[in-house]
């Protein structure tokens, strides 16, 4: 096996745990060269990342209990901690970023919050981004 394969698998099996979105990944744990702690669940939903005033478009590529890949729509380094918006789920999630290569993104869940019912005010920027895009997608 290649050094930085090694690597590679190290560094996602430490971001990585149960999903919480319910069924299994192609990311089974115990196969071999899969070093994770439980499965993740790859997808290919739309994001957004909040920072303060700021929000940019992302593409989820997979989600664990305790973690989320992205991959950013732009060239940008988010900052170290943000809220993450499943659009499609309907979640929001203060994320921590633990990883960055390119564009792609590895954040440690910190708390999630169910925007399809009452929300803390931490979450009401994120409410209102999916309550848009659920409007654009009954239009449609």
């Amino acid at each position: 096996m290649v050094a930085g394969t090694t690597k590679k698998a190290r560094l996602h099996g430490r971001l990585t745990a149960p999903c919480v979105y319910g069924s299994m990944s192609k990311y089974a744990s115990g196969g071999e060269g899969d070093r994770r702690g439980a499965p993740r669940l790859a997808t290919q939903r739309a994001g957004k990342l909040l920072s303060g005033t700021f929000a940019w478009d992302c593409v989820i590529r997979d989600v664990s209990e305790s973690g989320i890949r992205v991959q950013m729509l732009a060239g940008v380094a988010p900052p170290a901690q943000v809220q993450l918006v499943d659009l499609a789920a309907g979640l929001a999630h203060d994320v921590q970023l633990a990883w960055q290569r390119e564009r792609e993104v590895g954040f440690k869940i910190l708390k999630s919050h169910d925007l399809r019912g009452l929300t803390h005010a931490s979450a009401r920027t994120a409410k209102n981004l999916w309550m848009a895009s659920q409007a654009r997608l009954s239009v449609s």
